[in-house]
C-alpha cells in the first residue's frame, strides 16, 4: 500500500480514537506532587528524532540536580539509549531501549515492555512530547504506566490525559522548553546545555580506527532534512572564512542518509566529504576529536553542543529560537539569508569563536 494512504488511514484512526476517548476516558488531573514525594521518575519519548531524544539530556540533568535523591528512568529510541549508557550514565540510573519496529511487528513485545515499566511503580512519569502539539500515543503509554503523576504539555486537548497539563510554547530553546515539565516540582530548576562525557579510551579507539581524524580541527556536517538543507554557496562561503581565519584544518562529513545530497555541492565538496556510517556512541567519540563543529540545523548539531563543542549553526527554515544555540561566546546560531549583511554576520561570528582558544 501507498506509503502516503497508510499514514493518512493511521491519522485518520487516531483522530477517531481521540474523539472517542475524549469522551469516554475519565481526566486524571491533580495539583503538582511534592519534591518529597518524588522517589522514582520515568521521562520517555517513543519517537524515533535522534535529535530531540538529544536534546532530553538538560532535563535528565534537572532532575538529577533537583531531585537528588531520586532514582531516574530514561525510555528513548535505542540509539539514543545506547548513546546515554555509554556517555551520560551520571545523570540517569536505568535505561529502557525503545525499538519500535521490533516491538510493533509483535504487540505482545510491545504491552510486555509497558507492564514492566507499570511494575517500577513511578512516582513520576514525564512524557516529553512537542510542546506545541499532542502525541496520543505517548499519553496512552503514560496511562499504561499508572504512575502518581502523569505530566505532559498542555496542547491540542491534552489536558484531560494528564494529570498535570504544563503550558508551553516554542517562544523558548526546546531544552529549556522540557524542563518545564519537572518545574511544577521544582521551579528553580535551570537548563544546563551539555553534558555527554566521552572517555579518553573511546575517544583513542575512534582516532585509531579513522587516523584522518585524529588531529581534529574543524568539522563541517552537511547533512540535513526537508527544507533545512542549505545551498551549496553557504557552505563555500563559510569554508572561505574558516581557512581566513585559522590554519586549522577542516573536515566535510555526512551521514549516509544525506549521501543524496552531495549531488548538489560541487566536486570539491563531494571529493572532501566522509559519508559517516558508525553508530551514534562512535559518532560522538568521532565528534569529540574536533574544535568547532560547523553545520545547519540538524540532528548532529545537538550531539556537538551536548558534547561542549562550540557550534557555528546556519538556519534556513526553522525556528533558531527553539532549536539554535546562540550565547555569543561558545556557541552561534545565525538565520541565512543571501545578502551582504548575513555574511558579514557569520565572519563576525567566526571572528568571536576563534577569539578563543579552539587550539587548545
Amino acid at each position: 500500500m501507498n506509503k502516503s494512504i497508510t499514514k493518512r488511514l493511521e491519522l485518520g484512526f487516531k483522530r477517531t480514537l481521540k474523539r472517542v476517548l475524549l469522551r469516554f476516558l475519565p481526566p486524571l488531573q491533580k495539583g503538582a506532587p511534592k519534591p518529597a514525594a518524588i522517589r522514582k521518575v520515568l521521562v520517555f519519548r517513543l519517537d524515533q528524532r535522534i535529535g530531540n531524544g538529544i536534546l532530553l539530556l538538560p532535563l535528565l540533568r534537572a532532575i538529577r540536580t533537583s531531585l537528588p535523591g531520586a532514582e531516574i528512568h530514561l525510555l528513548i529510541h535505542h540509539p539514543v539509549a545506547g548513546l546515554f549508557r555509554e556517555s551520560a550514565a551520571r545523570w540517569v540510573d536505568r535505561i529502557w531501549p525503545y525499538h519500535q519496529s521490533y516491538l510493533m511487528r509483535w504487540p505482545l513485545r510491545y504491552l510486555g515492555l509497558f507492564r514492566r515499566l507499570r511494575r517500577e511503580r513511578f512516582d513520576l512519569v514525564i512524557t516529553s512530547h512537542n510542546p506545541d502539539n499532542f502525541s496520543l500515543s505517548q499519553a496512552l503509554a503514560g496511562r499504561l504506566m499508572k504512575p502518581g503523576w502523569l505530566v505532559g504539555f498542555d496542547a491540542k486537548d491534552s489536558a484531560r490525559f494528564y494529570d498535570v497539563a504544563v503550558a508551553s510554547g516554542t517562544e523558548k530553546h526546546y531544552a529549556d522548553v522540557m524542563i518545564d515539565l519537572l518545574r511544577i516540582v521544582a521551579p528553580q530548576a535551570v537548563c544546563e546545555i551539555g553534558g555527554l562525557e566521552i572517555s579518553p579510551e573511546a575517544k583513542k579507539a575512534l582516532g585509531e580506527r579513522f587516523p584522518e581524524f585524529a588531529e581534529g580541527g574543524i568539522l563541517v556536517w552537511l547533512g540535513a532534512t526537508g527544507k533545512k538543507v542549505l545551498p551549496a554557496g553557504v557552505f563555500a562561503f563559510l569554508y572561505e572564512q574558516l581557512r581566513e581565519h585559522s590554519d586549522l584544518p577542516v573536515h566535510f562529513a555526512a551521514g549516509t542518509a544525506d549521501a543524496g545530497l552531495l549531488h548538489a555541492y560541487p566536486d570539491w565538496i563531494r571529493e572532501r566529504t566522509v559519508i559517516w556510517q558508525e553508530s551514534l556512541p562512535e559518532t560522538a567519540a568521532f565528534f569529540a576529536h574536533f574544535a568547532l563543529f560547523v553545520s545547519g540545523d540538524t540532528g548532529p548539531m545537538h550531539l556537538a553542543a551536548a558534547l561542549g563543542l562550540p557550534t557555528l549553526t546556519i538556519f534556513i527554515d526553522s525556528n533558531l529560537a527553539q532549536y539554535g544555540y546562540h550565547d555569543e561566546k561558545k556557541h552561534f546560531a545565525l538565520q541565512w539569508q543571501d545578502t551582504p549583511e548575513c555574511r558579514q554576520g557569520i565572519n563576525r561570528a567566526i571572528e568571536k569563536l576563534f577569539a578563543t582558544d579552539l587550539h587548545g
